[in-house]
């Protein structure tokens, strides 16, 4: 019997854009996703990948554990590639694509 479930992986059909920024002070990245309304930062460019990541896992996840998932994507215009899984008690990985715009001004990103 193995220790742990496989978590089932969860395609998702969307369209997102993350606008990212260096921030001139400190130099580590900022991005904002506004159809999610998730920000990211990362004091490198991977670090910045892997914290918009991690905000979309966090999102989705807490949408499919409430049993939010379905509504929300139907909401967004968006959907699931597969049937979600119909056991709560093993939360799926997410594979939300998404595409990074490079923005020439932080302040684009921050409000003042």
């Amino acid at each position: 019997m193995p220790l742990f479930k496989k978590a089932a992986l969860v395609r998702i059909e969307a369209d997102l854009m993350w606008e990212v920024a260096r921030n001139p002070t400190t130099g580590r990245f900022i991005g904002v996703c506004r159809a999610l309304n998730l920000n990211a930062v990362g004091d490198t460019w991977g670090e910045f990948q892997e914290c918009a990541n991690e905000a979309i896992q966090l999102l989705f996840a807490d949408l499919f554990t409430e049993g939010e998932l379905e509504e929300f994507l139907r909401r967004n215009g968006w959907r699931a590639l597969g049937p979600l899984p119909a056991q709560r008690s093993v939360t799926p990985r997410f594979d939300v694509p998404f595409s990074l715009e490079r923005r020439a001004r932080f302040e684009d990103l921050v409000p003042a």
